[in-house]
């Protein structure tokens, strides 16, 4: 059951990718834009691409780091700590820039805390406002397909097939799990695990997973997708948006 309170809630999964890159990029084309009015077309242009390069190298480098926008631990209160980061280093990058254009005059730590602080705490609230209404929309959306899911598989046929689920456990293998309780270590990919296991209902439902349609016995949803209840296992598997035309 979700939590009341929309910060400890999972919040759509932001793994660094081309739509991440896309929404840099619409973000840096407001600054552009926004700062037109204060500043010449190429000097907006400059505050532009240093927006865009600093939030695709912060994106990446953590992710690289061990930084997961994933999972349910990835909820809205995390999400807002990473935008704030995200804030408060552009608004750093930009303040050095500024100070490259007027010959580092005002380069002091006092005005860089003048400037980045307010920005921060500004700057939050329409983020925090926005984070919320994706989320409500994202488990709106979500529930409803989990109820069609939740119906289709009541027609199903749950004696059908003895591999369960699989999910990725390194770079190289992949764990299947099956209706006895034993787990199976194979080195075969998760595309391989659902076209070899097509005629048992196994299909890919995440990057990380592949599942039986005809072992779910129950299917809940959040901002990140559907979680999967099946039969022979306590783990809830994960369903991404980007597969519920498999599932449903």
């Amino acid at each position: 059951m979700l939590s009341r309170n929309p910060f400890r809630r999972p919040f759509p999964e932001r793994p660094f990718g081309r739509g991440v890159m896309i929404g840099h990029a619409r973000t840096a084309l407001f600054v552009f834009l926004a700062l037109l009015f204060l500043f010449s077309p190429l000097l907006a242009l400059a505050y532009g691409l240093t927006t865009l390069v600093v939030a695709l190298a912060y994106h990446y480098l953590t992710e690289r780091l061990g930084v997961r926008r994933t999972g349910r631990k990835w909820t809205m209160f995390r999400w807002t700590l990473d935008q704030a980061t995200l804030l408060l280093l552009v608004s750093v990058a930009c303040f050095i820039l500024y100070n490259a254009t007027v010959g580092w005059t005002v380069l002091n730590v006092r005005v860089l805390l003048y400037i980045t602080v307010p920005t921060v705490l500004v700057g939050l609230l329409p983020i925090i406002v926005s984070g919320v209404a994706v989320q409500l929309r994202a488990e709106g959306e979500h529930q409803r397909v989990a109820g069609r899911v939740q119906l289709a598989s009541l027609g199903g046929s749950p004696a059908a097939g003895q591999v369960v689920f699989g999910e990725k456990a390194s770079t190289e293998t992949n764990t299947v799990h099956y209706r006895n309780g034993v787990s199976e270590e194979v080195i075969h990919s998760l595309q391989s695990l659902a076209d070899r296991y097509r005629r048992e209902g196994i299909v890919r439902c995440h990057r990380d997973y592949v599942v039986n349609k005809n072992c779910i016995v129950g299917v809940s949803a959040d901002a990140q997708g559907l979680r999967l209840r099946l039969v022979s296992t306590e783990q809830q598997v994960p369903v991404s948006p980007d597969y519920f035309p498999a599932i449903g």
